[in-house]
């Protein structure tokens, strides 16, 4: 086992709040990232069916790259605050909403994408995370918070092991899950 190290969270990640974006705007244009992808997916879909017309110039500031971690920035409830979700692949053109902030990677060989997706939905970072979340009338994410915020990592050949055999076993939990809504299906009819 390799021994932990201890990291600042804004030394490891760039911070870009989404795009501001008008109801026009919605449903035609470009891929885009929803709050609720993001609630929803420890890591981005392959396809993204949320739509959003955008310019080349959104495109390029609000970009999604591998690496990227999308969080959930504010809610009506603390526990859907800084729910993540972990780009696995570039995503070109495709931009991400105002209710999200993404986290670009500064480095390349102390964070791994796939661990980060488990890693930033532990119970461990997710209480972190309510304990340090602002409440007025709606929870929101205070950027400062990543000022102070450790991540407790093990080296980085160690969070690609456990990254790629977690990533794996959720694959093959929701293919099992899959399987089993289509023999529910098979049996009603």
């Amino acid at each position: 086992m390799s021994k932990l190290k201890t990291y600042k969270f804004n030394k490891l990640y760039d911070f870009s709040s989404g795009i501001s974006s008008k109801p026009e705007q919605a449903g035609h244009g470009s891929p885009f990232v929803s709050f609720s992808v993001v609630f929803n997916n420890y890591f981005l879909p392959n396809e993204l069916y949320d739509l959003m017309d955008t310019s080349e110039k959104e495109q390029k500031t609000y970009s999604i790259k591998k690496g990227d971690i999308l969080l959930t920035r504010t809610s009506e409830t603390i526990n859907e605050l800084a729910m993540s979700c972990v780009s696995l692949n570039d995503y070109p053109k495709a931009t991400y909403s105002g209710f999200v902030k993404r986290l670009r990677p500064l480095q390349k060989d102390i964070t791994y994408d796939k661990f980060m997706g488990f890693y930033l939905r532990s119970d461990l970072f997710r209480k972190t995370m309510s304990n340090n979340a602002v409440m007025t009338l709606r929870a929101s994410l205070n950027e400062q918070i990543f000022s102070y915020l450790d991540l407790v990592l093990p080296e980085y050949n160690e969070q690609v092991k456990i990254g790629n055999l977690l990533h794996l076993l959720n694959k093959k939990i929701e293919l099992n899950n899959k399987i089993n809504k289509e023999l529910e299906s098979m049996a009603k009819t």
